[in-house]
């Protein structure tokens, strides 16, 4: 079957595109710091090490936990060189030291390959640069089977299809479909957040 990709307005390797987003995420959405608090009380409740960020994007995530986490080893994994170049602008050096960024597409089918396994995956606010939901299971799984330690958490933070939130059905899914989704990939969830259509599902 073939899976029909929804264009992205911009380029988010463009840097003045990338730049362009980076300004209005915040003013957008000022909720994004809830979520960030909570992936931080996280990460000190459950001592966790390792943390890789997919879809890392301009470094507010970065510079969130690496402030309040200071024992974490934080990696970024990003298509767009211009958003890393924006997430290291925002770090001091000694919150750069444990920070490690990596280039890399989650749209190509050996995306993971090159990474480790890790306590804590995050993907937030990047799901649907899959570009299709039809895509979403199998990246699921792929994490599943090659970025999780034993005992690891996966945090899938989107965008829902749903009344007073997004509207393209073909991009964005329902909560039943994450559920669906992760589900048939092997996870437990738990849905600890939801804010004016963003939605947290945690994985086990």
């Amino acid at each position: 079957m073939s899976i029909k990709e929804v264009p992205s307005p911009i380029d988010l390797r463009n840097p003045e595109d990338a730049v362009q987003w980076a300004k209005e995420v915040n003013l957008k959405r000022p909720w994004r710091a809830q979520f960030f608090d909570y992936y931080a009380e996280l990460i000190q409740q459950h001592q966790m090490i390792d943390i890789l960020d997919i879809g890392a994007g301009p470094g507010d995530l970065a510079k969130h936990l690496l402030a309040r986490c200071p024992d974490i080893r934080y990696h970024a994994f990003d298509f767009s060189e211009a958003m890393h170049k924006l997430s290291r602008s925002k770090l001091p050096a000694h919150e750069l030291d444990r920070a490690d960024y990596i280039v890399g597409d989650f749209k190509q089918l050996d995306w993971a390959d090159t990474l480790q396994q890790y306590d804590l995956v995050i993907i937030h606010q990047a799901l649907h640069e899959l570009r299709n939901k039809a895509y979403a299971q199998d990246f699921h799984s792929t994490v599943k089977n090659k970025l999780l330690k034993a005992g690891a958490i996966y945090l899938v933070c989107d965008h829902l299809f749903a009344d007073g939130a997004m509207t393209n059905h073909e991009l964005y899914m329902s909560k039943q479909e994450h559920l669906d989704n992760l589900q048939q990939a092997g996870f437990e969830i738990a849905i600890p957040m939801e804010i004016r259509g963003l939605c947290l599902f945690q994985c086990h």
